[in-house]
């Protein structure tokens, strides 16, 4: 990573942007669309790295304080990724306004309507950046202006290149000479508090977050039982599971143990769908599971004990109201119709063999159950040996 020690050099030029300019108070704000390349090309904003609070970007005033939090090469690397796949696939963008800063007025000619006026900005000073680093810099990377330390640009094909060099991207472009008001703006502007991995996967288009947001609505266990808030259910919860592990816990059924790629996953259960719809299956072998194993038939059956207090009851119980046995059931299932076991002679078995579910099982401890302590471990090493113990009964006749 590196900062800048001392301030940029003159702006190339003019930067113009149609805008609505806009008093709020004692400030001046202009909203509208700026040129991408321009922005960065001609010197108006620099994509450096932060190392941590470091008047990096503040290229106007180096000597105020820090602004800028540290940035994260795997945050720019997901945003540059992003920028790529859209620009490559002919799709929108999709962004949030960058915050600019201007320590001197634009020079702006407009008509005005009411308390706003609507027309052309220039500025011919450097700008900082109040909000949306990460996005400068990815940007940066994917024009080919910039270099950040861990991260890259894959190939892009002419089209995709020509799109990302010509594309517009949101601002705010606030006047203010007073860079100690910038610092407390990004502060309140980080107070908002970023969105959970369980909401992004819950609102993406992803096949998998599709299949998943079906596999609740096909299978009676997780009809209201699924949290879609957080990242697992809280001990007071009412909730069985969180959307981001059913979607993993779906993932683990369809890939077994092919599962550490996030984005290989998505690719990979993208492809299994085209040639064949999972709903149909994942239905029916999360409607066995349920009904076959660990006491969720309770739930699965009976509307009437659907109780938070009862809920939470079955979790104390069953290591089944745990992500960490579900993977390790669904990678067993999976493993066992490749041996040529369909999924409901594989329950048949582990029904026969009749083994405990609950959370003081002898079957799990050395697995997925502590043996020392008794506490759920969570690690994919402890979940991938209590798969395989599960699948050594799936696939033994008679067990």
């Amino acid at each position: 990573m590196s900062t800048i020690e001392t301030p940029a050099g003159t702006p190339k030029g003019m930067l113009t942007f149609k805008a609505i300019k806009q008093q709020d108070e004692d400030r001046i704000r202009y909203i509208g669309t700026v040129p991408v390349f321009d922005l960065i090309d001609k010197g108006f904003v620099e994509p450096v790295a932060s190392v941590g609070l470091a008047p990096e970007i503040l290229a106007v005033a180096l000597r105020n304080g820090p602004v800028q939090r540290k940035t994260n090469p795997q945050h720019v690397q997901a945003i540059v990724d992003y920028i790529v796949e859209r620009a490559e696939a002919g799709m929108p963008f999709t962004f949030n306004a960058i915050v600019l800063y201007s320590t001197v007025p634009l020079e702006f000619e407009g008509t005005s309507f009411g308390f706003e006026t609507a027309g052309e900005a220039r500025a011919s000073e450097a700008l900082s950046v109040g909000e949306g680093l990460h996005r400068i810099c990815a940007w940066g990377v994917a024009t080919g202006l910039a270099k950040i330390r861990g991260v890259r640009r894959s190939e892009l094909s002419d089209r995709a290149r020509r799109r990302i060099e010509q594309a517009s991207i949101p601002v705010i472009v606030i006047e203010e000479p007073d860079l100690a008001r910038q610092k407390r703006d990004f502060h309140t502007l980080n107070l908002q508090k970023p969105l959970s991995t369980t909401v992004l996967n819950l609102t993406d288009d992803t096949v998998l977050s599709e299949v998943t947001r079906r596999v609740i609505a096909d299978v009676r266990l997780f009809e209201g039982r699924i949290d879609l808030n957080n990242a697992s259910a809280g001990a007071r919860s009412d909730k069985l599971l969180a959307f981001a592990q059913l979607r993993f816990i779906v993932a683990s059924y369809l890939l077994g143990k092919k599962t550490r790629s996030r984005k290989q996953i998505e690719q990979d259960v993208e492809a299994l769908a085209k040639l064949q719809d999972p709903r149909r299956e994942l239905r029916e072998v999360f409607t066995l599971i349920a009904t076959n194993l660990g006491g969720l038939d309770r739930l699965q059956r009976d509307r009437v004990s659907r109780s938070g207090a009862f809920v939470r009851q079955l979790r104390a119980e069953t290591l089944l109201a745990s992500s960490a046995l579900w993977r390790s059931v669904t990678v067993a299932l999976h493993e066992a119709k490749a041996a040529g076991i369909d999924p409901q002679t594989a329950i048949e078995r582990l029904k026969t063999a009749g083994i405990s579910w609950e959370r003081t099982s002898d079957f799990f401890v050395g697995t997925i159950v502590d043996r020392d302590t008794g506490k759920l471990l969570s690690t994919r090493e402890s979940i991938d040996a209590a798969a395989d113990k599960l699948l050594s009964l799936m696939t033994k006749p008679g067990s």
